[in-house]
């Protein structure tokens, strides 16, 4: 989808879906013992799981459809490749890996149709973990921008317009620049890349294989 932007003579190119960190919201839910640990204290202790997988030691794949897909209206979420040595830490790791596959597919339609970008900026539930936003840089390809000391960057849009409106900046360009502070980017790390990139291509083939199966589920 293309809509006006803020700023006049941008326009914003869209690609979306509801396949994010809420996959991992339910995870935590309805399969971790998570009682007692919350915040950044939860990530980290997900992150001790994650970090404990390594990527081409792990078949283990995750479809990140709980709340809607990027890839038909009726695909269902669902681990693919598990066995009865699986972990838990296998099944959160598929789960970071797949919501940074749905994003990579999103991406790829959108530079279908623009120059590859130098940098990537990165928002949302996700960025509240360092290792997920690395793998997000060692899955798609490119250096990953987070933006400083905000975890709702909508919030940080109202108060940007609202500094417009009051007349404190003369426009948004100027707002920007006294209200956003960005981190310095993460690099991909080549070889996880190269890694991921053969993992990405079964993750299609598992998403392509089952796209004759969905129209049998019902919503």
């Amino acid at each position: 989808m293309n809509s006006f932007y803020a700023i006049p003579g941008y326009y914003l190119l869209e690609e979306c879906s509801a396949t994010s960190a809420g996959n991992l919201d339910w995870v935590i839910k309805n399969c971790l013992d998570t009682q007692e640990i919350s915040g950044r204290e939860l990530y980290g202790e997900l992150q001790i799981l994650v970090d404990s997988v390594k990527p081409e030691e792990s078949d283990v794949y995750y479809l990140p459809f709980l709340y809607g897909s990027n890839v038909h209206p009726l695909a269902k979420a669902g681990f693919v490749g598990m066995s009865n040595y699986h972990t838990k830490a296998h099944m959160v790791h598929a789960v970071y890996e797949g919501v940074a596959y749905s994003h990579r597919m999103h991406i790829e339609k959108l530079l279908s149709v623009r120059d590859a970008p130098k940098v990537i900026r990165m928002g949302g539930g996700a960025v509240n973990s360092p290792l997920w936003v690395q793998m997000f840089a060692d899955v798609l390809g490119y250096p990953i921008e987070t933006v400083c000391g905000v975890s709702e960057l909508g919030i940080l849009g109202c108060a940007m317009a609202a500094s417009v409106a009051a007349g404190i900046y003369s426009g948004y360009e100027e707002a920007a620049a006294h209200m956003v502070c960005v981190n310095e980017p993460v690099k991909p790390d080549l070889k996880r890349h190269a890694i991921y990139k053969a993992k990405y291509q079964k993750y299609r083939m598992i998403v392509d294989a089952l796209d004759t199966v969905w129209d049998r589920f019902t919503m």
